[in-house]
């Protein structure tokens, strides 16, 4: 026995032709038309149910897209009645309903699952970049330190030639000086100039 709707105005979203159950008598709608027998199809609370709905019924669809804003509304339907064949849901709708739930919340799990291994990975890029830096900017101090100790010693050591150089030319100068002042006080004591014997 069909179950009559409370609201003549309500019916589900989603249905498809479906086939009379067994034990069931078809039934004629207020226009006195045989009805039609339809199936459920949106998941809802109403999944996989079947009904009956006059085959005047009639309705516009959603104008979800600039093609449906154009397009004319349909007549007002002849016939508004549906009734009920299942008082109740079908325990494969109802399996079918939680199965999808449970792939939704696998679903949501897996991409929380991924995102977070996603935000992990990126936080380990960038504790390795931070640490690469610092191994560079430490290894650029290593060696700018290594730099500036081997300037300094290389101007120790060219100082250190500079004043050997300087002293030679000293003794160089005071030894020419020396001879030419000999020379030219005209030593006549008949040995070697002093300039002429080597130090």
């Amino acid at each position: 026995m069909s179950v009559p709707c409370s609201d003549q105005e309500f019916r589900p979203v989603k249905a498809k032709a479906a086939s009379l159950p067994p034990g069931v008598t078809a039934e004629r709608c207020w226009c006195g038309r045989l009805a039609k027998v339809k199936q459920v199809e949106d998941f809802s609370d109403s999944f996989g149910m079947k009904f009956f709905m006059c085959a005047s019924y009639e309705h516009d669809p959603p104008r979800s897209s600039a093609s449906s804003s154009t397009r004319p509304p349909s007549p007002p339907p002849l016939c508004k009645w549906f009734h009920w064949i299942d008082t109740e849901q079908p325990d494969w709708a109802r399996q079918e309903i939680e199965e999808k739930h449970r792939r939704a919340w696998a679903t949501f799990f897996e991409e929380e699952r991924q995102e977070k291994a996603r935000a992990n990975a990126k936080a380990e890029r960038e504790r390795q970049i931070q640490k690469l830096r610092a191994d560079q900017a430490r290894n650029r101090e290593v060696n700018q330190k290594r730099m500036d100790d081997e300037a300094t010693r290389r101007f120790a050591e060219e100082e250190v030639r500079r004043e050997a150089r300087e002293a030679e030319r000293k003794r160089l100068r005071e030894r020419a000086a020396e001879a030419q002042a000999a020379e030219e006080r005209g030593d006549k004591s008949g040995k070697w100039p002093r300039w002429t014997q080597g130090k």
